[in-house]
């Protein structure tokens, strides 16, 4: 039955009251989710383009902010439209033809940006002089390394601009083409860390410094090797090359006793085998002295990672593979250590270093800011941006949670375990914080290179 005919006048005014409410509430929240979305402030005292909301690469431990003082990114999976695969007629050819990417609202990144500067000027040092012309590939496509250059040179100029972080965004997006790099259909990257130790050490042997350190051996004809081991043992050996003695002949046997080949003397061997797998170090001596080291070589053998086979051997569990784990079980069972340790026959020597660790391609590192990759496939100099889940840690250099980040860096590296398109090693830093993070730190991202249009 329908109402009299006088009500219906009333019963029009209050649905139209009802329906202007609603929508005004619809505006706001809208508006707000808007706001909330494409907007963050800078830290005190910070001007927009440098906010500041981790110092990872800080070797004091610092609080973990709270929410409302870190403004967190976007969380997906991956950057939204980004292409899975490079189109088949761009695949070793111009990068102009690439097509454009649909980053987030804004390019963000967690760490501040004096970083980011110095990691890509100790890069382009070392690049300075070379050749502009010489012809690279970055998975395919032909670049130069020219090309590498003056991608770090227009992004360090728009760093130093003191753009807000809209006008920032902007500039990437006009003067840069992207290309995400990987494997596999969705072109992804399994990373992992690596970090340069401070370790106890001693320029010369003492009862306490057992353990040594060797430069590069001589490659001349009667620089020959001896075992040292009982007569009569099935493994005493006499070889002609450095190049093809084992991690067990060498450490096992002593081949390389009397040879004057050691630049120091370490106290843990669980150190020195770590050192062997991160290739670089700070040594402080017994008078406080720092001195770096880092890789001067390695014999003829691949390296064998000794988690996986501590867990098919039923000592470690799936989830205890980290350098941490790995310590803590031979520290407890040092008896196990020589089988494991020589299951890895590949052997490094060192060399003393001005500077701080440096990258296969020349370039000083920076905590958080280097890439390590398989340079068969990606040039150093390559500036990224990368996108993966990191390790946040309290005071306590305990792991709180993991925050996916987006971060710039530099391709500077490389290491014997990373090989493949797929595979990245990101630097933490110096020290025990960047160690706890890097020891832990196994994540599939994203990697997406950024060259400068032409």
């Amino acid at each position: 039955m329908s109402a009299p005919p006088e009500d219906s006048p009333k019963k029009s005014a209050v649905i139209k009251r009802i329906g202007l409410a609603m929508g005004l509430l619809s505006l706001t929240a809208i508006l707000f989710l808007i706001d909330s979305c494409t907007t963050f402030s800078p830290a005190k005292g910070e001007s927009p383009s440098r906010i500041v909301r981790d110092r990872d690469s800080s070797l004091k431990p610092s609080t973990v902010q709270e929410k409302k003082d870190r403004p967190a990114f976007k969380k997906v999976d991956s950057l939204p439209n980004a292409p899975t695969s490079l189109p088949p007629s761009t695949a070793g050819g111009d990068v102009s033809s690439l097509a454009p990417l649909d980053l987030p609202i804004n390019v963000q990144d967690d760490m501040d940006w004096n970083s980011l500067e110095r990691v890509i000027q100790n890069q382009l040092a070392v690049m300075e002089a070379q050749n502009d012309f010489e012809p690279v590939t970055l998975e395919g496509l032909n670049l130069t390394r020219g090309d590498l250059k003056n991608s770090l040179r227009l992004f360090l100029g728009l760093l130093r601009q003191n753009l807000t972080p809209d006008e920032f965004n902007h500039r990437v997006r006009k003067e840069f083409k992207f290309f995400k790099a990987g494997q596999g259909k969705d072109k992804k990257f399994l990373f992992t860390g690596y970090y340069t130790p401070v370790i106890p050490a001693s320029p010369v042997k003492t009862e306490e410094y057992i353990y040594p350190l060797y430069r590069l051996p001589d490659d001349s004809p009667e620089f020959n090797f001896v075992s040292h081991a009982p007569s009569g043992n099935p493994e005493n050996f006499s070889l002609t090359s450095w190049k093809n003695l084992t991690r067990k002949q060498i450490d096992h046997h002593r081949a390389l006793k009397n040879k004057h080949l050691e630049i120091a003397w370490l106290k843990d061997d669980l150190e020195r085998f770590f050192l062997h797998i991160q290739g670089s170090a700070m040594l402080r001596f017994p008078d406080g002295k720092l001195q770096s080291v880092g890789y001067a070589g390695a014999n003829n053998y691949g390296y064998q990672g000794i988690g996986k086979l501590m867990v098919k051997d039923g000592l470690l569990g799936k989830g205890q593979r980290s350098m941490q784990g790995i310590k803590k079980y031979l520290r407890s069972h040092p008896e196990k250590i020589p089988y494991y340790f020589y299951q890895n026959k590949r052997y490094i020597f060192f060399t003393y270093k001005d500077q701080g660790p440096q990258g296969s391609g020349g370039g000083v590192l920076v905590g958080g800011r280097s890439l390590a990759t398989d340079k068969s496939i990606y040039p150093a100099g390559g500036l990224a941006l990368i996108f993966v889940r990191k390790p946040v840690l309290n005071r306590d250099n305990k792991i709180v949670r993991w925050k996916r980040t987006f971060r710039f860096v530099v391709d500077q590296d490389t290491g014997s375990d990373i090989k493949g398109p797929g595979r990245a090693d990101l630097f933490f830093g110096i020290g025990q914080r960047p160690g706890i993070m890097a020891g832990s730190f196994k994540e599939w991202g994203d990697v997406y290179y950024l060259i400068k249009k032409k």
